[in-house]
This record gives structure tokens, C-alpha cells and sequence, in this order.
């Protein structure tokens, strides 16, 4: 972060326009450290991709996170009941891996990637509705080791997936 700190007090020296701290508040320095800026959070902030099924991964070196997305718990309502997978188990892109069930419905949970789960959110099984109190932080599902990491590419960031879930409320 002393290095971060350093590059925005440069950007004084450059003449004042816009910079985004690591909370993306904004604050006025140049626009050259704004890009040098950008590129360095970017390294400390960990990836986070959507599906169209509504579930996010988010990377750690090889090792993915997985869980359902708020727009999908707020779909569902109050979850009664996660069915988590067994660890070990080898599982392709768009296969079961789990399910959630609510007092609406139950859902299914796609692998968003290849690859081997290597740990499940055993608190889920006692408190199913961590996920409706936090689901990108405390109500994560599983964790996979990916195997074909480039299908990463394949799904959406945030900003597209905001714009797919605005798409799909507009054609119900």
C-alpha cells in the first residue's frame, strides 16, 4: 500500500483530475496515477464472475470459491435446507454440485467451472439462511480446485451480470 500511497501523491504533481481509492470513493488527482492506480488494486482484488444460473465464483490462485448470488436468494426467499457436495467430488461445467431449497422452491447449484471440490460451508448445514444474511461473504457454498481455469473467460463480471439480471426482470 506504500507504494499505492506514493504513485497518488505523484499524481499531485501531474495536475489534479480523478483518482478511485481502494474503497472507490472518489477523490481528485491526475489521471495518469488513476490508471496506475486502477491496475494495482486490481492485482490486490480478488476476481469475481457470474453465470446466467445466478452463481458467482471468486478466484484465489487456482482455488474457487462458489456461491449463489443476492438477485438469487432474493428470488428464492428464506433458504430452509443447502445440500452440499462431498469433497473430493470431481464435477464438469453446468453439473450439480448442490442444491438449496427454500419455502418456494428448490434450486439447483451449476458448477460455473470444472474441477474438484476441496471444502464445503459445513455451517450452512445448520444455518441455511447465511446465505440470505450474506451471500457473497459468510453463505459462500463450496470451494473447487478448477481444472480447466480458461473457462473463467466464459462467464460474465459483475457489470455484465447486472445488466443480464436488469434484461431478464424486463422480459418477466
Amino acid at each position: 500500500m506504500a507504494a499505492v500511497a506514493m504513485r497518488c501523491a505523484r499524481g499531485l504533481a501531474f495536475g489534479a483530475t480523478k483518482l478511485l481509492t481502494s474503497t472507490q470513493t472518489p477523490t481528485y488527482y491526475g489521471a495518469q496515477t488513476f490508471r496506475r492506480f486502477s491496475r494495482t488494486v486490481t492485482a490486490f482484488d480478488s476476481v469475481k464472475k457470474f453465470t446466467k444460473d445466478h452463481e458467482w465464483i471468486s478466484m484465489d490462485g487456482t482455488t474457487g470459491t462458489i456461491g449463489i448470488t443476492n438477485h438469487a436468494q432474493e428470488s428464492l426467499g428464506e433458504l430452509v435446507y443447502v445440500d452440499l457436495p462431498e469433497v473430493g467430488k470431481e464435477v464438469s461445467k453446468g453439473e450439480e454440485c448442490g442444491t438449496v431449497e427454500s419455502v418456494k422452491a428448490a434450486s439447483d447449484l451449476l458448477a460455473p467451472v470444472s474441477g474438484v471440490c476441496i471444502e464445503v460451508n459445513s455451517a450452512l448445514e445448520g444455518a441455511p439462511e447465511l446465505i440470505n444474511k450474506s451471500p457473497h461473504e459468510e453463505g459462500w457454498i463450496l470451494k473447487m480446485k478448477l481444472s480447466k481455469p480458461e473457462e473463467l473467460e466464459e462467464l460474465m463480471d459483475e457489470e455484465a451480470y447486472q445488466a443480464f439480471v436488469k434484461s431478464e426482470e424486463q422480459e418477466s
